[in-house]
């Protein structure tokens, strides 16, 4: 088919929906309503469930594995581990993982070390597997990729460089309040940083003692029971693994499965919140699975429209056929009068759910905030992906409901349509 002749079946495709605009407006409505409805319902999900994610990652881990003689120390909210000289095998992250049950696993080491010569607490995070630690951020200097994360309760100026050990580091962000006292007054950093920390030691003792002043080298030395700044701690040991479960995941048998890895000891978060996470995401599922029935029902609905929309034209497609107009042809006709009516209706239905969101968004911010969830609004990527999701989506649709009785017509010989109408 020649650029020419396209051209000319989708002027006729715009002309047929113009012929009869009060249908076409009604159809389009109803694309527009169930476009503008998910697409609302898709930023306003999508702040929700961000804003949800956070709250409760800050809730900590669902179980919490240790070697059997650490402390630890459990609240409301959160599980930390006091700090101690048990460790476990870093390489057990990846047998954890693999068991039923088990959505997140994040490894923590907890080191005594001298910063700004004082004796404080380092706990080394995985970036990758963290859902406890960077939650809790909530200033961080922009451009920074990697450094140092002060506790809630210590005083600190984002950017400033303080002395780890001897290694100068630079502050990059900052953990809010979160009434654990191990949590709030420790320091925090990557594993990769750690390693870091611990090479420069090493490095720092082959070095000629007049190198650095007499003060350093008396606070290193009263460190070295810690291996932390004399260098000589092992980097592929971890102080405990925070785990949460999945949805559908049942502690007996999770903690069953975990009791095999050896000697170690098993500590159970806050069971309401555990149930309440996965009460959520079991409801996160229900509403997608929801959004797809009706998808689904709303295609039903177009594809009976356009069936009465077909038949009634029984006449005007015969006459077509008779005068030359093959079965392609005709159906490319209808399909593209589909995709004009829909998505015209999928760009109203754009702005009918921008229209929404800005009318309700101090409501919806308000409404966030009393239930305590943080609410902000889609990155722009994330829009516009929305947006043009929701366009494809009408088209698909629209396609896909005329697809049927297109192809049933295209089958039918010219005669049978002109007496099928007669009829």
């Amino acid at each position: 088919m020649s650029r020419q002749h396209r051209w000319l079946l989708i002027r006729l495709a715009a002309q047929n929906v113009g012929r009869r605009r009060l249908r076409a407006m009604f159809l389009g409505a109803a694309v527009m309503l169930g476009v503008g409805v998910g697409f609302a319902s898709f930023v306003a999900g999508w702040a929700l469930w961000q804003g949800m994610a956070q709250s409760f990652s800050r809730m900590g881990a669902d179980l919490l594995i240790v070697p059997r003689a650490t402390l630890v120390n459990i609240t409301a909210s959160l599980v930390t581990v006091q700090p101690t000289d048990a460790t476990l095998a870093a390489e057990l992250v990846h047998r954890i993982a693999i068991i039923p049950g088990v959505a997140r696993v994040a490894p923590q080491r907890v080191v005594p070390a001298l910063i700004e010569g004082q004796n404080v607490n380092l706990i080394a995070f995985d970036p990758a597997r963290d859902f406890s630690v960077l939650s809790w951020v909530e200033a961080r200097q922009e451009g920074a990729a990697d450094g140092l994360i002060a506790g809630g309760a210590l005083s600190a100026r984002l950017g400033e460089t303080v002395s780890v050990c001897g290694m100068p580091m630079r502050l990059v962000a900052q953990l809010g309040r979160t009434g654990v006292g191990p949590f709030d007054e420790s320091y925090f950093l990557t594993f990769d940083a750690l390693a870091d920390v611990v090479s420069f030691c090493r490095r720092s003792e082959t070095t000629a003692k007049s190198a650095a002043p007499a003060k350093a080298e008396d606070a290193i030395a009263g460190m070295r029971h810690a291996d932390v700044c004399s260098g000589d701690l092992a980097l592929d040991r971890v102080s405990a693994f925070l785990l949460q479960l999945s949805p559908a995941a049942k502690r007996e048998e999770v903690k069953f499965a975990l009791a095999g890895l050896g000697d170690i000891k098993i500590v159970e978060g806050n069971g309401v919140l555990t149930s309440s996470r996965q009460a959520l995401s079991t409801l996160l599922a229900g509403v997608a699975v929801f959004t797809v029935f009706e998808l689904a029902a709303l295609l039903i609905l177009l594809a009976l429209l356009f069936s009465a929309i077909v038949q009634e034209r029984y006449r005007e497609v015969g006459l077509l056929r008779a005068m030359g107009a093959k079965p392609n042809q005709v159906m490319a006709i209808i399909l593209a009068e589909a995709a004009v009516i829909t998505g015209l209706g999928g760009l109203a239905g754009l702005g009918f759910g921008a229209a929404v969101l800005l009318t309700f968004a101090r409501s919806l911010g308000f409404y966030f905030a009393l239930l305590g969830v943080p609410f902000s609004w889609p990155p722009a990527a994330v829009l516009e992906a929305g947006a043009v999701l929701a366009i494809v989506c009408s088209v698909a649709l629209g396609l896909l409901g005329a697809f049927v009785p297109a192809w049933r017509v295209r089958r039918m010989a010219p005669y049978a349509l002109i007496q099928a109408d007669a009829r």
